[in-house]
Order: C-alpha cells, then structure tokens, then sequence
C-alpha cells in the first residue's frame, strides 16, 4: 500500500484498530503500478546494524545526479559509483520505511515498504568445506514481514552466480543444485563461495521476471516513476570447495 499525504494526514487520525490494519496491509501488499514518468527508480532499504538506503534514478538511459531522495526524511547524498547512499535508520523490525524522490521541484516517485525480520542461517558455519558437484541445503530462521526470500551464491572462481528466484515467505529451507558446484579453476585449489539468504518487503514471488532485468516497465512497490522499491534484511556464510584440478 503506498500513501499520498493527504492520506498520510488520515491515518495519523484514525483509530488505533484502522491504525493497525493499515499496519498489516503495508507490510503484507506487493502492488504494482503503472508509471506517470519517465523516470526508473531502483530502491532499496538495508535492514541491520548498520543499515542504509540505496538509491539509482536514470531518466531516458541517462542517470539523474541532482534529485532530492529521502527514506523516512533521511536525505541521501550522492555517489558516483552506488547512486544515492547513506545511512538510514532501518534497525527495527517491522518498521515503516517511507521513500520520497524529488527532481526539478516534483514529487517523481514514492513509495512504501516494511523491514522484514533477519533470515539467520541455521546448518552452516562459516568456513564449511563442502564437496565438488554435491547439492548444498541452507535453512535459515523463519522471519516476519517477508513478501519473498531469495537465496543467491557466489564463487570466487567467476563461476556464474546462482538465485533460487522468489521463494514463498514461509520457506526455512532451499537446496543449492549439485549442477552449480561443478566449479574448476586453472589457478585455486579451492573455491571460496558466499552463501546469502536474503528476505525482501515490496516484492512477490509472482515477480520473477525482475531478476537479472536492466529496465522495468511498470512500479513494483513504487509510485510515479518504474523500478522498485524494497526494504531487505539478510544472513550470508562462507563455504570452501576443494577442487580437483
């Protein structure tokens, strides 16, 4: 659910009960929206100790250096290299994260997400050595305020990264094909592979088609502008492969 000001303005006066509701749906909805500009915006609110937005705008293929972008008033500065980044407070756990984007003294895209709840790895310690061509299973803790997990893989070898795609919220566990462990290098005698379980507010898992995508049509949890906005939350560990070069 996304808010204007005006209904903003509504809820602050509502009941505690509407309050409440309203809570639940924000936390909960994935909308998708059809955009008024020409404007992409990518967004994301980082959960965690240390948590912080990050923020890319391009309009008509160029990017957009000089806008004003806010996540809950926080205003970020701008990076050559990250785009618009900063600090934010995003510590709490079902926490509201209100995102406002203005470019020439227009409101060009908004949105709303919640901060889903940390998806701690539970059956893998880091710096596990795992085997060559096996299937890897992670389980992670259950989470609240997730629309979707996602659990990625990277190996230091260059090796094409992995993505289980969306997972249902619910999920606590995902098996890493065996396919994607058949590593080789002309140099390492092991492979050092991070394993990250990532739980995502904004997006579904009916929304498969973003992964990997450089542009995007329509809104996904963000108003005026295409692109997305999510608010992620995630665990990672390290494993080794030896490999039998």
């Amino acid at each position: 659910m996304f808010f204007t000001m005006a209904s903003v303005q509504f809820s602050a006066c509502s009941s505690e009960d509407e309050a409440n509701d309203e809570s639940a749906s924000l936390c909960s909805d994935t909308p998708t929206n059809t955009p008024t500009n020409d404007y992409m915006v990518i967004a994301q609110a980082v959960g965690g100790i240390q948590s912080c937005g990050i923020v890319m705008i391009s309009k008509d293929g160029e990017n957009v250096n000089d806008a004003v972008v806010k996540i809950n008033n926080t205003t970020l500065p701008y990076d050559e290299y990250l785009g618009y980044a900063g600090y934010i407070d995003a510590s709490t756990t079902g926490a509201e994260m209100e995102l406002e984007i203005t470019h020439n003294g227009i409101v060009i895209a908004s949105g709303n997400s919640c901060v889903p709840g940390t998806p701690t790895i539970t059956n893998i310690d880091s710096g596990y050595v795992h085997q060559k061509n096996t299937a890897l299973e992670v389980m992670w803790s259950s989470v609240d305020y997730a629309t979707a997990i996602e659990v990625s893989a990277t190996s230091s070898t260059g090796d094409d990264d992995y993505s289980s795609g969306f997972l249902d919220p619910m999920t606590n566990s995902h098996t890493i094909p065996a396919t994607w462990f058949d590593i080789s290098s002309s140099w390492d005698d092991q492979a050092e592979c991070t394993i990250t379980v990532n739980a995502l507010n904004g997006i579904s898992t009916g929304n498969e088609n973003i992964i990997g995508s450089d542009s995007l049509e329509i809104g996904y949890n963000v108003e005026g502008a295409s692109g997305l906005f999510i608010s992620v939350n995630g665990d990672e560990t390290t494993v080794y492969v030896p490999l039998d070069n």
